[in-house]
């Protein structure tokens, strides 16, 4: 179902890391889930923290080369052939692509790249913006929290020390959706 949403990662430092549009999925039950089990999983959760010095945003100055590489080669119709380089290909699969939601995450966590260039979606997730569901990890605050609107109060926070079953998260988020 087409339910936006948005996962995001604040790193030790307070610095905003991770800020990824999901078109389809968004509800607790959906993304909300998957994410919730991906912080379970020590493993993918603690190469996500260690990868997370690796990432940055997609910056229009510094990257101004790679932007117009990228949307020269991009095909602006279905019919349109696609001239981008399998570099260009794969960072936008692995990174960019509004099907990815929380899958981001386990990219992350799982790549071997020098640097991850992500596109912050942040503002499809303010009040006003596109986004149903929210969905932050905050690991100076040791949080996971639950938002309709990110820059609004959360509809739940669990410390990331002490998260509930799946089955208790979705008990409690049941209302929300």
């Amino acid at each position: 179902m087409g339910t936006r949403n948005l996962t995001m990662v604040i790193d030790q430092n307070g610095e905003k890391k991770v800020a990824q549009y999901g078109q389809w999925d968004g509800y607790p039950s959906g993304v909300g889930s998957s994410i919730l089990i991906f912080l379970k999983n020590e493993e993918l959760f603690g190469k996500l923290k260690d990868n997370l010095s690796k990432v940055r945003f997609l910056d229009d100055d510094k990257d101004k080369e790679f932007i117009e590489s990228y949307n020269k080669n991009s095909p602006k119709w279905s019919d349109e052939p696609d001239n981008r380089t399998d570099d260009q290909k794969k960072w936008f699969a692995n990174y960019c692509h509004r099907d990815l939601a929380e899958e981001v995450l386990t990219n992350i966590a799982k790549s071997t790249d020098e640097e991850i260039i992500l596109i912050n979606r942040e503002e499809t997730a303010k009040s006003g913006g596109m986004v149903e569901y929210s969905y932050l990890i905050n690991l100076k605050e040791n949080t996971f929290g639950v938002y309709n609107y990110i820059d609004q109060d959360p509809i739940k926070v669990y410390s990331l020390n002490a998260l509930p079953s799946e089955e208790a998260f979705l008990l409690e988020l049941e209302g929300c959706e």
